[in-house]
Parts: structure tokens; sequence; C-alpha cells
């Protein structure tokens, strides 16, 4: 069992660094200047936690969460999403990020609801698409400073809007977009830091 979770734990991670890499690609491809406002310290040591959360999902007693959990983490505040069936496991879900050095605060958005299945998986992949391309093309938003997921068709964000009015673009970027029944943010307003 621990094997074929670490296998799909490898393939979802090779994904998402294709995606990754696609998506760089595009944006200097396009000539987007869209630069992360963090530090690198920072953005390592949310890497880390990250990686940290998912060692913790991976561990025998908690395998059976792994793919129902997405972590979010930005300057230390560690955004959980995903659906599961039961309150408890909701619960477990928050606390395998407890205790890990850096963690700031702790958004537990994971869903407790039976919904799910492929057509939502296909909507929310087209919602997340939507939201993050529109972002993107925004002028006045720095789409590198947000992170989204989309559940069920709510949308979560996290991340930091430099002004009050960026924030309001991301937030009628994300409410605007088909199909979304709810945006859930957790995006600080504050002038960008000197690197």
């Amino acid at each position: 069992m621990g094997a074929k979770i670490m296998k799909q734990f490898q393939q979802r991670l090779r994904a998402s660094k294709i995606t990754a890499a696609f998506l760089i690609l595009g944006m200097l491809a396009q000539g987007c200047a869209a630069v992360e406002d963090r530090r690198f310290g920072q953005v390592a040591t949310d890497a880390e936690i990250r990686l940290d959360i998912n060692k913790r999902a991976l561990n025998g007693k908690n395998q059976d969460l792994f793919f129902d959990l997405k972590t979010n983490v930005y300057e230390g505040r560690v955004m959980l999403t995903g659906a599961v069936k039961a309150a408890a496991n909701r619960t477990r879900i928050a606390g395998l990020a407890k205790g890990i050095p850096g963690v700031q605060t702790i958004y537990n958005d994971v869903q407790v609801t039976d919904a799910g299945g492929f057509k939502n998986t296909a909507n929310d992949t087209w919602i997340k698409t939507k939201v993050n391309s529109q972002l993107l093309a925004e002028n006045g938003v720095n789409s590198a400073n947000y992170q989204t997921r989309v559940v069920n068709s709510v949308i979560y964000i996290i991340g930091r809007a430099l002004s009050q009015h960026e924030f309001g673009k991301v937030l009628t970027i994300a409410k605007r977009i088909e199909h979304v029944t709810k945006v859930v943010h957790h995006i600080d307003v504050r002038a960008q830091t000197t690197k």
C-alpha cells in the first residue's frame, strides 16, 4: 500500500513540475514580468513547510488523507483545502500542519462533503485555469503573489495584495468566473517589501 501511494505522489509531483515548466515558458514567451514579492528565504521556508506537511500525510497512519489534501503555503500561512467525507478527517488534516517550524497560521478550508467525482474535478480544473489566466492578464495584479485552489466550485486564494485596489481586482476576477459558488480568501494587503 505504501509503495503505491509513494508512486502516485511521485507522479503528482512530476506532473506539477511539468505544469510549472510550461507556465514559466508561457510567461517568458509572453514577455510577462510577473515576479513574486516574497523573499527567496521565505519561498524556501514555505516550500519546506509544504514538504513537511506532505511527508506527514504520507506517514502510515495518515496515508488515507494524502489524496484528499491540497496544501498551499504563503509567508508561513498554510491553506489546507480538499474534500473529505468525515469531520474527524478534517480535524486530522489540520493536525498535520501543527508544530512545523515556520508555520504562522493554519487555514483549514477542507470541505466535509460527499460531493466530488470526475465532473466536479473537471469543472474545478476549468475554474482554476480561468481564474489563474485572468489574474495573469490583469493590469495592476501581480499574479505571482497568489496561489489558488478550487474544490467543488469554491475558489480558495492565499497570497498578498500590494494595495487595496489590487485586492479588489483579485476578488472581482474570482467572483465573476462562471460556475463559482463561493470565494474564500486569505489575502494580506501589504506594500511591497525590499528584497
